[in-house]
């Protein structure tokens, strides 16, 4: 691979500091100056003029665990200066499985076309590699995947053998290079775990270096309780916590991020090493599932299905509050693969044209899909989101799988957050409103998180450091992609430089495959 040299730019270094004039030189994998850069005609040049350069991007909250598998150029999240994606969040990861989270991963790839060549993590790890994505991954180990393996989804606490068996799991995953345990307190079988058992395998976590991510368990009426309970997790098992796409969710919820953030604050200054990560937008995106409550969910994917047939099931959850609520107009069809007609539509408009109670339309659907429905909620406020974005200890992550405008990952109408996040931040909150710098607003997408992953050699422009770059133009970033027409790349990302090669040259992909799996302990930061 011949030398880089991305000429004449201005370079936001991911400290948050003050831009500066310099062209970067990169040699192999490494940036191997910062400064001027004399001529050399074997050197393949980058006009960087009157453009940013900074390092790559690297979303903290990633759902690109199978992505790589359908489609190794990663498009969505490469087009938007992505370098490295974190996956395994939200209590699900692809790895390790066994018993019960063997079968329910296998119906997700089935879906996707994808055989699965693995079950420990270390495996996983090596199937990605072997598929040779465009950008690097680390990820998770999922606290829902640990309990699907060890104990199903028994909704109780593990006995003290189970816990072991957990334990030993996590361990062994950790070692085999994931960057921690993720919970989804939302979604069974996480949300069947208690603050006792989440405390004593995050003592692991924190033996081996890693890092705990929470989708907390309630971020609506109970968002204050959820943050304390996790905030409790980290000071009783002295683990780094990091809370996940941090908001309040529902209209008669909005304003208490100023609560949940200083409570956050709080425990900063009492010593705990907490931060969050949220994505730019006031619509949220997970399964249609959220709308039925947890106990029906016990047993699995199949279990909720064979009981959502039951009428005397669909009688009594209808007077039973969940989580996210059920204002059925604002939960929109993202994805539906037996009816893809539905994307766009409210489940409100559809069960209308159905005529059909929500309630019991949103059932039928989930049984004829295998639970298997996507939406997008449109569920908190713009305030909301600026105030947490505001905050110096907030990363930023698009809580997205990569997707693509081609193929089988351009079905339906996913969360424009996949293709648009952090041109959005770049380019609207940053540059347009000035709800941040472009300096912080860049530290905030590098420096800050690679401190999370205790990754030494990312997430800044520095001679020594990786060479995982983004050249984007400052005047003209933003984000295209919509909820009406999500499959649209950002506009001002011309160039991404993956382990020193070109993922992404004048804005178009590239053949190069330059990413590789990251590994806590080696790549990656770790006890």
């Amino acid at each position: 691979m011949s030398d880089l040299v991305l000429r004449g730019g201005t370079v936001y270094d991911g400290s948050g500091r003050p831009p500066f004039a310099a062209d970067v030189l990169v040699a192999g994998d490494r940036i191997a100056r910062v400064g001027r850069v004399e001529r050399n005609g074997d050197a393949r040049e980058i006009d960087a003029d009157g453009r940013a350069i900074a390092p790559g991007f690297i979303d903290i909250h990633s759902h690109s665990d199978e992505a790589m598998f359908v489609n190794d150029a990663m498009e969505s999240a490469v087009h938007m200066g992505v370098t490295l994606v974190v996956c395994g969040n939200c209590g699900g990861s692809s790895a390790p499985v066994s018993g019960l989270a063997e079968a329910e991963l296998d119906r997700e790839l089935a879906r996707l076309d994808v055989k699965r060549t693995w079950r420990s993590f270390g495996e996983y790890a090596a199937a990605v590699d072997r598929a040779k994505p465009a950008i690097n991954v680390c990820s998770f180990v999922g606290h829902g995947t640990l309990r699907s393996c060890v104990m199903g989804a028994e909704d109780r606490a593990p006995t003290g053998a189970e816990l072991a068996r957990m334990k030993e799991l996590l361990a062994r995953s950790l070692d085999e290079g994931a960057v921690g345990l993720a919970s989804g307190l939302i979604y069974p079988p996480s949300a069947f775990g208690t603050t006792d058992e989440l405390a004593s395998l995050c003592a692991v976590v924190r033996d081996k270096g890693g890092l705990y991510a929470s989708h907390i368990r309630n971020e609506g009426a109970k968002l204050l309780d959820a943050v304390e309970e996790n905030l409790a997790i980290g000071r009783r098992s002295k683990v780094r916590v990091e809370l996940s796409h941090h908001k309040a969710s529902g209209q008669r919820n909005w304003g208490k991020v100023k609560d949940s953030t200083a409570l956050i604050e709080r425990a900063r200054r009492e010593g705990l090493d907490v931060t969050a990560d949220q994505y730019p937008y006031t619509a949220s995106s997970t399964g249609l599932a959220v709308t039925i409550p947890n106990w029906v969910h016990e047993g699995g994917t199949q279990k909720m299905c064979e009981r959502l047939a039951d009428p005397a099931i669909r009688a009594r959850i209808r007077g039973e509050e969940v989580e996210t609520g059920r204002a059925w107009d604002r939960i929109v069809i993202a994805r539906a693969r037996k009816h893809p007609d539905w994307a766009g539509k409210s489940v409100e408009q559809l069960a209308r044209e159905a005529g059909r109670d929500p309630l019991e339309w949103t059932c039928d659907a989930l049984v004829e899909h295998e639970g298997a429905v996507d939406i997008v909620h449109h569920s908190m406020s713009e305030d909301d989101v600026r105030y947490v974005m505001a905050k110096d200890w907030v990363c930023i992550g698009s809580d997205s799988r990569a997707n693509a405008p081609y193929g089988p990952l351009s079905f339906g109408k996913p969360h424009p957050r996949s293709y648009g996040t952090f041109a959005r931040v770049l380019g609207r909150y940053a540059r347009d409103e000035q709800v941040l710098t472009l300096a912080d607003a860049v530290r905030k997408m590098t420096s800050l998180t690679a401190s999370r992953l205790r990754l030494d050699d990312r997430g800044v422009v520095r001679e020594g450091a990786r060479a995982d770059l983004v050249v984007f133009d400052p005047a003209r970033v933003v984000d295209t992609a919509t909820y009406d027409d999500p499959h649209r790349y950002p506009i001002g990302i011309e160039h991404v430089i993956v382990n020193g090669g070109l993922a992404i040259e004048h804005g178009e992909t590239t053949s190069e495959r330059h990413g590789r799996f990251l590994r806590l302990g080696s790549d990656l930061g770790g006890a």
